[in-house]
Protein backbone atom coordinates (compact mmCIF):
# COMPACT_ATOMS: atom_id res chain seq x y z
CA UNK A 1 0.00 0.00 0.00
CA UNK A 2 1.45 3.49 -1.13
CA UNK A 3 -0.55 5.38 1.51
CA UNK A 4 -1.35 4.63 4.87
CA UNK A 5 -1.09 1.75 7.52
CA UNK A 6 -1.10 -2.03 6.31
CA UNK A 7 -3.40 -4.23 8.23
CA UNK A 8 -0.80 -6.30 9.91
CA UNK A 9 0.27 -2.61 11.68
CA UNK A 10 -3.21 -1.78 12.50
CA UNK A 11 -3.62 -5.58 14.40
CA UNK A 12 0.06 -5.41 15.65
CA UNK A 13 -1.10 -1.73 17.33
CA UNK A 14 -4.42 -2.61 18.33
CA UNK A 15 -3.66 -5.99 20.09
CA UNK A 16 0.19 -3.71 21.96
CA UNK A 17 -2.44 -1.25 23.24
CA UNK A 18 -4.63 -4.14 25.27
CA UNK A 19 -1.45 -6.17 26.36
CA UNK A 20 -0.51 -2.23 27.67
CA UNK A 21 -3.55 -1.31 29.13
CA UNK A 22 -3.38 -4.99 30.62
CA UNK A 23 0.01 -4.55 32.20
CA UNK A 24 -1.33 -1.39 34.05
CA UNK A 25 -4.03 -2.92 35.56
CA UNK A 26 -1.75 -5.96 36.48
CA UNK A 27 0.55 -3.41 38.17
CA UNK A 28 -2.13 -2.27 40.22
CA UNK A 29 -3.17 -5.52 41.60
CA UNK A 30 -6.54 -5.34 39.38
CA UNK A 31 -6.14 -9.47 38.28
CA UNK A 32 -9.51 -9.68 36.85
CA UNK A 33 -9.61 -5.78 34.32
CA UNK A 34 -6.02 -7.40 33.65
CA UNK A 35 -7.47 -10.81 32.33
CA UNK A 36 -9.98 -9.35 30.27
CA UNK A 37 -7.69 -7.07 28.49
CA UNK A 38 -5.10 -9.91 27.76
CA UNK A 39 -8.34 -11.56 26.38
CA UNK A 40 -9.23 -8.93 24.18
CA UNK A 41 -5.35 -8.82 22.60
CA UNK A 42 -6.06 -12.43 22.12
CA UNK A 43 -9.66 -12.11 20.56
CA UNK A 44 -8.19 -9.67 18.27
CA UNK A 45 -5.55 -11.92 17.31
CA UNK A 46 -7.62 -14.93 16.21
CA UNK A 47 -10.51 -13.08 14.69
CA UNK A 48 -7.61 -12.05 12.03
CA UNK A 49 -5.83 -15.23 11.86
CA UNK A 50 -5.26 -15.60 8.25
CA UNK A 51 -3.68 -12.04 8.48
CA UNK A 52 -1.19 -12.92 10.75
CA UNK A 53 0.89 -15.77 8.36
CA UNK A 54 1.98 -13.04 6.25
CA UNK A 55 4.00 -11.56 9.72
CA UNK A 56 4.69 -14.80 11.69
CA UNK A 57 7.58 -13.48 13.71
CA UNK A 58 5.73 -10.02 14.83
CA UNK A 59 2.17 -11.87 15.84
CA UNK A 60 4.71 -15.02 17.49
CA UNK A 61 5.90 -12.40 19.60
CA UNK A 62 3.06 -10.77 20.75
CA UNK A 63 0.91 -14.60 21.83
CA UNK A 64 4.77 -14.89 23.76
CA UNK A 65 3.77 -11.45 25.62
CA UNK A 66 -0.03 -12.07 26.14
CA UNK A 67 1.06 -15.94 27.38
CA UNK A 68 3.38 -14.15 29.78
CA UNK A 69 0.82 -11.52 31.06
CA UNK A 70 -1.57 -14.36 31.80
CA UNK A 71 0.92 -16.46 33.45
CA UNK A 72 1.98 -13.91 35.64
CA UNK A 73 -1.58 -13.22 36.85
CA UNK A 74 -1.68 -16.53 37.86
CA UNK A 75 -4.19 -17.86 34.55
CA UNK A 76 -2.25 -20.76 33.56
CA UNK A 77 -4.31 -22.50 30.97
CA UNK A 78 -4.99 -19.52 29.05
CA UNK A 79 -1.47 -18.54 29.21
CA UNK A 80 -0.28 -21.82 27.95
CA UNK A 81 -2.96 -21.86 25.05
CA UNK A 82 -1.12 -18.60 23.50
CA UNK A 83 2.28 -19.86 24.22
CA UNK A 84 0.89 -22.58 21.89
CA UNK A 85 0.02 -20.09 19.50
CA UNK A 86 2.94 -18.56 19.15
CA UNK A 87 4.62 -21.61 18.56
CA UNK A 88 2.45 -22.56 15.73
CA UNK A 89 3.47 -18.60 14.23
CA UNK A 90 7.20 -19.84 14.80
CA UNK A 91 8.70 -22.79 16.63
CA UNK A 92 12.03 -20.79 17.12
CA UNK A 93 10.30 -18.46 19.48
CA UNK A 94 13.08 -19.48 22.58
CA UNK A 95 11.29 -17.35 24.86
CA UNK A 96 7.81 -18.90 24.12
CA UNK A 97 9.58 -22.32 24.85
CA UNK A 98 10.85 -21.13 28.22
CA UNK A 99 7.88 -19.08 29.10
CA UNK A 100 5.56 -22.09 28.48
CA UNK A 101 8.04 -24.62 30.55
CA UNK A 102 7.91 -21.83 33.27
CA UNK A 103 4.05 -21.79 33.15
CA UNK A 104 3.75 -25.89 33.54
CA UNK A 105 5.97 -25.72 36.19
CA UNK A 106 3.29 -23.85 38.19
CA UNK A 107 0.64 -26.11 37.10
CA UNK A 108 0.05 -29.35 38.76
CA UNK A 109 1.96 -32.38 37.53
CA UNK A 110 2.87 -30.83 34.44
CA UNK A 111 6.51 -31.27 35.05
CA UNK A 112 7.40 -33.46 32.16
CA UNK A 113 5.80 -31.44 29.52
CA UNK A 114 7.87 -28.24 31.57
CA UNK A 115 10.93 -30.65 31.24
CA UNK A 116 10.20 -31.11 27.17
CA UNK A 117 9.89 -27.38 26.86
CA UNK A 118 13.38 -26.46 28.30
CA UNK A 119 14.66 -29.10 26.66
CA UNK A 120 13.44 -27.31 23.12
CA UNK A 121 14.24 -23.95 24.41
CA UNK A 122 17.96 -25.02 24.89
CA UNK A 123 18.06 -26.61 21.30
CA UNK A 124 17.51 -22.99 20.34
CA UNK A 125 20.12 -21.22 22.85
CA UNK A 126 22.05 -24.39 24.32
CA UNK A 127 24.18 -21.82 26.63
CA UNK A 128 21.25 -19.79 27.89
CA UNK A 129 21.63 -20.00 31.70
CA UNK A 130 18.03 -19.36 32.69
CA UNK A 131 16.61 -22.31 30.25
CA UNK A 132 19.99 -24.37 32.04
CA UNK A 133 18.72 -23.36 35.34
CA UNK A 134 14.82 -24.72 34.83
CA UNK A 135 16.03 -27.58 33.28
CA UNK A 136 18.36 -28.32 36.36
CA UNK A 137 15.85 -27.79 38.83
CA UNK A 138 12.89 -29.37 37.18
CA UNK A 139 15.62 -32.70 37.11
CA UNK A 140 16.30 -32.19 40.59
CA UNK A 141 12.49 -32.20 41.65
CA UNK A 142 11.93 -35.12 39.16
CA UNK A 143 14.35 -36.96 41.30
CA UNK A 144 16.64 -37.35 38.41
CA UNK A 145 19.37 -36.29 40.34
CA UNK A 146 22.65 -37.19 37.93
CA UNK A 147 21.22 -35.62 34.74
CA UNK A 148 20.53 -33.00 37.12
CA UNK A 149 23.74 -32.27 38.53
CA UNK A 150 25.09 -32.45 35.18
CA UNK A 151 23.30 -29.50 34.04
CA UNK A 152 24.05 -27.50 37.18
CA UNK A 153 27.88 -28.64 36.32
CA UNK A 154 27.14 -27.27 32.92
CA UNK A 155 25.69 -23.79 33.88
CA UNK A 156 28.71 -23.06 36.00
CA UNK A 157 31.01 -24.46 33.27
CA UNK A 158 29.78 -21.27 30.58
CA UNK A 159 30.04 -19.46 33.94
CA UNK A 160 31.47 -19.29 37.23
CA UNK A 161 29.21 -16.95 38.39
CA UNK A 162 26.42 -19.26 38.39
CA UNK A 163 27.53 -21.05 41.13
CA UNK A 164 25.23 -18.62 42.82
CA UNK A 165 22.28 -20.91 41.68
CA UNK A 166 23.67 -23.87 43.96
CA UNK A 167 24.88 -21.67 46.70
CA UNK A 168 20.97 -21.08 47.13
CA UNK A 169 19.93 -24.53 46.18
CA UNK A 170 22.45 -26.08 49.03
CA UNK A 171 20.63 -23.71 51.21
CA UNK A 172 17.61 -25.40 50.30
CA UNK A 173 18.26 -29.06 50.27
CA UNK A 174 21.90 -29.16 52.84
CA UNK A 175 21.33 -32.70 52.51
CA UNK A 176 21.77 -33.28 48.57
CA UNK A 177 25.18 -34.52 48.12
CA UNK A 178 25.14 -34.03 44.55
CA UNK A 179 25.06 -30.02 45.02
CA UNK A 180 27.39 -30.06 47.68
CA UNK A 181 30.30 -31.70 45.36
CA UNK A 182 28.77 -29.37 43.02
CA UNK A 183 30.47 -26.51 45.58
CA UNK A 184 33.21 -28.48 46.66
CA UNK A 185 34.36 -28.66 42.96
CA UNK A 186 33.96 -24.78 42.16
CA UNK A 187 36.12 -24.11 45.50
CA UNK A 188 38.44 -26.31 44.09
CA UNK A 189 38.80 -24.74 40.52
CA UNK A 190 38.97 -21.21 42.51
CA UNK A 191 41.79 -22.21 44.73
CA UNK A 192 39.68 -22.03 47.74
CA UNK A 193 40.89 -24.95 49.17
CA UNK A 194 39.46 -24.94 52.60
CA UNK A 195 35.71 -23.99 51.34
CA UNK A 196 36.15 -27.40 49.42
CA UNK A 197 37.53 -29.22 52.03
CA UNK A 198 34.34 -28.64 53.98
CA UNK A 199 31.82 -29.39 51.15
CA UNK A 200 33.29 -32.62 50.63
CA UNK A 201 33.25 -33.15 54.66
CA UNK A 202 29.33 -32.41 54.04
CA UNK A 203 29.61 -35.19 51.49
CA UNK A 204 31.28 -37.75 53.65
CA UNK A 205 28.48 -36.73 56.97
CA UNK A 206 25.40 -37.62 54.66
CA UNK A 207 28.05 -40.62 52.46
CA UNK A 208 30.33 -41.80 55.23
CA UNK A 209 31.50 -44.68 52.24
CA UNK A 210 31.79 -41.87 49.43
CA UNK A 211 35.50 -42.83 48.63
CA UNK A 212 36.10 -39.92 45.68
CA UNK A 213 34.81 -37.30 48.28
CA UNK A 214 37.21 -39.21 50.94
CA UNK A 215 40.12 -39.48 48.65
CA UNK A 216 39.55 -35.52 47.90
CA UNK A 217 39.57 -34.73 51.71
CA UNK A 218 42.75 -36.65 52.04
CA UNK A 219 44.43 -34.20 49.30
CA UNK A 220 43.43 -31.03 50.79
CA UNK A 221 44.28 -32.18 54.42
CA UNK A 222 46.95 -34.59 53.86
CA UNK A 223 47.65 -34.57 57.84
CA UNK A 224 44.00 -35.36 59.30
CA UNK A 225 43.35 -38.48 60.29
CA UNK A 226 40.92 -37.55 62.26
CA UNK A 227 38.58 -37.25 59.10
CA UNK A 228 39.30 -41.17 58.19
CA UNK A 229 38.15 -41.52 62.21
CA UNK A 230 35.07 -39.89 61.25
CA UNK A 231 34.02 -41.79 58.48
CA UNK A 232 34.84 -45.06 59.93
CA UNK A 233 32.28 -44.21 62.87
CA UNK A 234 29.58 -42.67 60.85
CA UNK A 235 30.30 -46.28 58.40
CA UNK A 236 29.93 -47.52 61.96
CA UNK A 237 26.44 -46.25 62.62
CA UNK A 238 25.24 -46.96 59.75
CA UNK A 239 25.34 -50.99 60.22
CA UNK A 240 28.32 -51.36 57.62
CA UNK A 241 31.16 -53.08 59.32
CA UNK A 242 33.09 -54.28 56.66
CA UNK A 243 33.69 -50.91 55.35
CA UNK A 244 33.94 -49.24 58.09
CA UNK A 245 36.95 -51.64 59.56
CA UNK A 246 38.76 -50.68 56.16
CA UNK A 247 38.55 -46.77 57.31
CA UNK A 248 39.89 -47.73 60.43
CA UNK A 249 42.82 -49.40 58.82
CA UNK A 250 43.18 -46.00 56.47
CA UNK A 251 43.24 -44.16 59.42
CA UNK A 252 45.59 -46.46 61.63
CA UNK A 253 47.98 -45.82 58.87
CA UNK A 254 47.50 -42.32 59.16
CA UNK A 255 47.97 -41.71 62.58
CA UNK A 256 49.66 -45.27 64.22
CA UNK A 257 50.06 -43.60 67.37
CA UNK A 258 46.49 -43.15 68.06
CA UNK A 259 45.73 -46.12 71.48
CA UNK A 260 41.91 -45.01 70.89
CA UNK A 261 41.87 -46.28 67.11
CA UNK A 262 43.90 -49.08 67.92
CA UNK A 263 41.55 -50.29 70.68
CA UNK A 264 38.64 -49.51 68.08
CA UNK A 265 40.47 -51.91 65.43
CA UNK A 266 41.41 -54.67 67.69
CA UNK A 267 37.85 -54.91 69.06
CA UNK A 268 36.83 -55.66 65.90
CA UNK A 269 40.16 -57.50 64.25
CA UNK A 270 41.39 -59.01 67.29
CA UNK A 271 43.74 -60.95 65.04
CA UNK A 272 45.35 -57.98 63.32
CA UNK A 273 49.21 -58.54 63.53
CA UNK A 274 50.39 -55.05 62.48
CA UNK A 275 48.04 -53.41 65.22
CA UNK A 276 48.98 -56.34 67.62
CA UNK A 277 52.65 -55.14 67.13
CA UNK A 278 51.57 -51.39 67.72
CA UNK A 279 49.66 -51.36 70.64
CA UNK A 280 52.50 -53.49 72.43
CA UNK A 281 55.42 -51.18 71.12
CA UNK A 282 53.06 -48.53 72.75
CA UNK A 283 52.50 -50.64 75.76
CA UNK A 284 56.32 -50.79 76.33
CA UNK A 285 56.72 -46.98 75.66
CA UNK A 286 54.45 -46.45 78.81
CA UNK A 287 56.35 -48.44 80.78
CA UNK A 288 53.49 -51.36 80.74
CA UNK A 289 56.27 -54.11 79.37
CA UNK A 290 53.77 -56.76 81.23
CA UNK A 291 50.62 -55.76 79.45
CA UNK A 292 52.62 -55.41 76.76
CA UNK A 293 53.46 -59.29 76.82
CA UNK A 294 50.13 -60.27 76.53
CA UNK A 295 49.68 -58.60 72.78
CA UNK A 296 52.90 -60.05 71.80
CA UNK A 297 51.73 -63.21 73.03
CA UNK A 298 49.13 -63.04 70.67
CA UNK A 299 51.25 -62.08 67.78
CA UNK A 300 52.92 -64.87 68.28
CA UNK A 301 50.19 -67.16 68.13
CA UNK A 302 48.79 -65.68 65.19
CA UNK A 303 52.33 -65.75 63.60
CA UNK A 304 54.30 -68.74 65.08
CA UNK A 305 57.47 -67.15 63.30
CA UNK A 306 57.35 -63.99 65.02
CA UNK A 307 59.09 -64.78 68.75
CA UNK A 308 59.39 -61.15 69.62
CA UNK A 309 56.65 -62.63 72.78
CA UNK A 310 59.72 -65.06 74.16
CA UNK A 311 62.44 -62.38 73.80
CA UNK A 312 60.23 -59.69 75.31
CA UNK A 313 59.35 -62.23 77.87
CA UNK A 314 62.71 -63.45 78.99
CA UNK A 315 63.94 -59.80 79.52
CA UNK A 316 61.44 -59.61 82.39
CA UNK A 317 62.41 -63.06 83.56
CA UNK A 318 65.53 -64.21 81.86
CA UNK A 319 65.69 -67.57 83.54
CA UNK A 320 62.79 -69.09 83.18
CA UNK A 321 62.90 -72.61 81.97
CA UNK A 322 59.47 -72.84 80.79
CA UNK A 323 59.54 -69.85 78.76
CA UNK A 324 63.03 -70.70 77.20
CA UNK A 325 62.13 -74.19 76.39
CA UNK A 326 59.10 -72.59 74.43
CA UNK A 327 61.04 -70.77 73.00
CA UNK A 328 63.50 -72.90 71.42
CA UNK A 329 60.46 -75.19 69.89
CA UNK A 330 59.17 -72.20 68.49
CA UNK A 331 62.46 -71.66 67.00
CA UNK A 332 62.92 -75.62 65.88
CA UNK A 333 59.09 -74.95 64.57
CA UNK A 334 59.77 -72.43 62.00
CA UNK A 335 63.26 -74.05 61.03
CA UNK A 336 65.70 -71.48 62.27
CA UNK A 337 67.93 -74.33 64.01
CA UNK A 338 70.99 -72.44 65.05
CA UNK A 339 68.77 -70.17 67.49
CA UNK A 340 66.42 -73.18 68.44
CA UNK A 341 70.03 -74.92 69.67
CA UNK A 342 71.35 -72.17 71.72
CA UNK A 343 68.41 -71.71 73.46
CA UNK A 344 68.41 -75.46 74.31
CA UNK A 345 71.91 -75.57 75.49
CA UNK A 346 70.98 -72.39 78.60
CA UNK A 347 68.76 -74.65 80.31
CA UNK A 348 70.78 -78.05 79.45
CA UNK A 349 73.18 -77.70 81.93
CA UNK A 350 70.94 -77.32 84.18
CA UNK A 351 68.32 -80.10 82.89
CA UNK A 352 70.45 -82.29 82.03
CA UNK A 353 68.09 -85.28 82.44
CA UNK A 354 64.96 -83.44 80.80
CA UNK A 355 64.72 -86.49 77.96
CA UNK A 356 62.86 -84.27 75.66
CA UNK A 357 65.92 -81.44 75.98
CA UNK A 358 68.08 -83.72 74.57
CA UNK A 359 65.78 -84.97 72.27
CA UNK A 360 65.62 -81.50 70.59
CA UNK A 361 69.24 -80.75 70.91
CA UNK A 362 69.22 -83.89 68.98
CA UNK A 363 67.33 -83.08 66.34
CA UNK A 364 68.73 -79.18 66.06
CA UNK A 365 71.99 -80.75 65.69
CA UNK A 366 71.07 -83.26 63.02
CA UNK A 367 68.93 -80.30 60.61
CA UNK A 368 72.06 -78.54 61.38
CA UNK A 369 74.73 -81.29 59.19
CA UNK A 370 76.56 -82.13 63.13
CA UNK A 371 75.79 -85.05 62.56
CA UNK A 372 78.55 -86.52 65.54
CA UNK A 373 77.02 -84.07 67.94
CA UNK A 374 73.78 -85.11 67.09
CA UNK A 375 74.57 -88.86 67.55
CA UNK A 376 75.92 -87.94 71.19
CA UNK A 377 72.92 -86.25 72.06
CA UNK A 378 70.41 -89.15 71.55
CA UNK A 379 73.31 -91.48 73.14
CA UNK A 380 72.36 -89.16 76.02
CA UNK A 381 68.92 -89.79 75.96
CA UNK A 382 69.62 -93.89 75.41
CA UNK A 383 71.85 -93.72 78.46
CA UNK A 384 68.93 -92.24 80.56
CA UNK A 385 66.34 -94.35 78.70
CA UNK A 386 67.87 -97.21 76.91
CA UNK A 387 64.23 -98.35 75.16
CA UNK A 388 63.92 -95.04 73.60
CA UNK A 389 63.50 -96.08 69.90
CA UNK A 390 62.49 -92.47 68.44
CA UNK A 391 66.44 -91.88 70.14
CA UNK A 392 67.73 -95.20 68.82
CA UNK A 393 66.61 -94.38 65.43
CA UNK A 394 67.75 -90.61 65.36
CA UNK A 395 71.02 -91.67 66.42
CA UNK A 396 71.70 -94.36 63.37
CA UNK A 397 70.32 -91.80 61.10
CA UNK A 398 73.03 -89.22 62.99
CA UNK A 399 75.60 -92.28 62.08
CA UNK A 400 74.47 -93.40 58.67
CA UNK A 401 74.94 -89.72 57.65
CA UNK A 402 78.64 -90.24 58.94
CA UNK A 403 79.46 -93.34 56.54
CA UNK A 404 79.54 -95.42 60.30
CA UNK A 405 77.31 -97.95 58.73
CA UNK A 406 77.65 -101.10 60.76
CA UNK A 407 77.04 -98.93 64.08
CA UNK A 408 74.18 -97.63 62.16
CA UNK A 409 72.71 -100.90 61.56
CA UNK A 410 73.22 -102.12 64.96
CA UNK A 411 71.00 -99.47 66.33
CA UNK A 412 68.27 -100.14 63.48
CA UNK A 413 68.43 -103.56 64.09
CA UNK A 414 67.77 -102.53 67.72
CA UNK A 415 64.55 -100.09 66.88
CA UNK A 416 63.00 -103.42 64.84
CA UNK A 417 63.15 -105.68 67.33
CA UNK A 418 61.29 -103.44 69.52
CA UNK A 419 58.90 -102.62 66.87
CA UNK A 420 59.05 -104.15 63.65
CA UNK A 421 56.50 -102.04 62.36
CA UNK A 422 59.34 -98.98 61.79
CA UNK A 423 59.13 -98.47 58.51
CA UNK A 424 62.03 -96.00 58.65
CA UNK A 425 64.16 -98.32 59.91
CA UNK A 426 63.78 -100.96 57.43
CA UNK A 427 64.49 -98.35 54.48
CA UNK A 428 67.51 -97.02 56.58
CA UNK A 429 68.42 -101.18 56.49
CA UNK A 430 68.25 -100.86 53.08
CA UNK A 431 70.36 -97.93 52.40
CA UNK A 432 73.12 -99.26 54.15
CA UNK A 433 72.80 -102.68 52.42
CA UNK A 434 73.08 -100.56 49.29
CA UNK A 435 75.83 -98.80 50.52
CA UNK A 436 77.84 -102.17 51.00
CA UNK A 437 76.93 -103.42 47.70
CA UNK A 438 75.03 -106.18 49.74
CA UNK A 439 71.94 -107.17 47.08
CA UNK A 440 71.10 -110.13 48.69
CA UNK A 441 70.03 -108.60 52.02
CA UNK A 442 68.90 -105.47 50.25
CA UNK A 443 65.92 -107.03 47.92
CA UNK A 444 64.17 -108.38 51.76
CA UNK A 445 64.81 -105.29 53.36
CA UNK A 446 63.78 -102.76 51.12
CA UNK A 447 60.62 -105.04 49.84
CA UNK A 448 59.74 -104.98 53.26
CA UNK A 449 60.20 -101.11 54.01
CA UNK A 450 58.02 -100.51 50.44
CA UNK A 451 55.07 -102.76 51.88
CA UNK A 452 55.38 -100.53 54.92
CA UNK A 453 55.29 -97.48 53.12
CA UNK A 454 54.64 -96.83 49.60
CA UNK A 455 55.99 -93.42 49.04
CA UNK A 456 59.54 -95.09 49.50
CA UNK A 457 58.82 -97.15 45.84
CA UNK A 458 59.59 -93.40 44.30
CA UNK A 459 61.77 -92.24 47.09
CA UNK A 460 64.22 -95.50 46.68
CA UNK A 461 64.41 -94.33 42.70
CA UNK A 462 66.22 -90.63 43.39
CA UNK A 463 67.89 -91.46 46.87
CA UNK A 464 71.91 -91.31 46.26
CA UNK A 465 72.25 -94.27 48.89
CA UNK A 466 71.27 -96.42 45.91
CA UNK A 467 73.19 -94.94 43.24
CA UNK A 468 75.50 -97.86 43.48
CA UNK A 469 72.51 -100.27 42.91
CA UNK A 470 70.27 -98.52 41.07
CA UNK A 471 71.31 -100.56 37.57
CA UNK A 472 70.82 -103.90 39.25
CA UNK A 473 68.05 -106.21 37.75
CA UNK A 474 67.18 -107.12 41.33
CA UNK A 475 66.97 -102.90 42.84
CA UNK A 476 65.11 -102.67 39.06
CA UNK A 477 62.27 -105.14 40.22
CA UNK A 478 62.34 -104.28 43.83
CA UNK A 479 60.92 -100.96 42.73
CA UNK A 480 59.54 -101.41 38.85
Amino acid sequence: MPFGRSKEEKIAEKVKKSISEAKKKQAKGVKTSAKMKYRSALRVLSENEKTLMNDRQRFSELYREIGRGLYEIGRYDISIESFERALDLNEDNFKAWLEKGETYVSMTDMEEYALHCFEEALKLEPDNAKALVNKANLLMFLDKVEESIETYRRLIKLDKSNIKHIHKLVKKKPDDPGLWKLEAEYFEETGKKEKAAKAYEKILNLQPENEDALEKLEELRPDDPNILLSQAEKLEEQGKEKEAHEAYIKAFENDPENEELIDKILDKDPDNITVLRKKAELLEKQGEKVKSLKYYKEIHDNDPEDITYFNKALELNPNNINLLYKKGDALYNCEKYLGALETYEKIVDENEDDIDLWHNKGACLYQLGRYEEAAKAFEEVLERDGADVVARLSKGAALFELGEYQDAMNDFNEVVKADQETPSAWYYKAKIAAKQGNLKLLKPILTRAISMKEEYREQAKEDEAFSEVRDSEVFQEIVS
